[in-house]
């Protein structure tokens, strides 16, 4: 099962809700509600999963709204608001070459771009407004937030599930300068 979005918050009285997700998803979502095929919606805080069909996917592309069948009201709707949706990997178009699912990347080691060293694994991955964030739990158990963009993390390979992190470009194990705060 593969998190291809996330149910934000309730959008007006009639139990809808607006969905956070990329672009390829979002056409994964309308053809799912168009055929009733049935999604899994997680809560994060609880792990609880619930089995869903769509009864539409609506809106503008950059705030999506979904209505859930059986999910008539605002106050029914607000159960699921941060439910992760969840489809299963082979129903989801294959990734083009040189792409990949965002949750292939969270079983990747993450090491030093310059040293080789190993840093520490990733994760999670998050499709955020301005862009993907990989969390990744160092060795010494601290956990840092990275870009997953060129400077911050300059390769990515799923296939053997490495990436390499500029260790400079995030600040990460330099001292911390007195100075560099006023």
């Amino acid at each position: 099962m593969l998190t291809i979005a996330t149910l934000t918050k309730v959008h007006g009285i009639r139990g809808e809700l607006k969905v956070r997700c990329e672009m390829e998803y979002l056409a994964f979502l309308r053809e799912a509600a168009e055929e009733a095929v049935p999604l899994t919606l997680r809560l994060p805080d609880t792990g609880d999963e619930y089995e869903v069909t769509f009864a539409s996917v609506r809106g503008h592309e950059s705030a999506p709204i979904v209505a859930i069948d059986g999910v008539e009201d605002r106050t029914s709707a607000e159960e699921y608001r941060g439910a992760e949706v969840r489809a299963p990997r082979e129903l989801l178009p294959e990734p083009e070459e040189d792409e990949f699912f965002l949750a292939d990347l969270e079983r990747c080691e993450a090491f030093d771009h310059v040293t080789g060293a190993l840093l520490g694994k990733v994760t999670r991955a998050d499709a955020l407004p301005a862009n993907v964030v990989l969390t990744i739990k160092l060795v010494g158990g601290e956990t840092i937030l990275a870009p997953l963009a060129g400077d911050a993390v300059p390769e990515v390979n799923v296939a053997e599930g490495r990436i390499t992190l500029d260790v400079a470009f995030l600040g990460v194990g330099e001292p911390d300068d007195p100075e560099d705060h006023p």
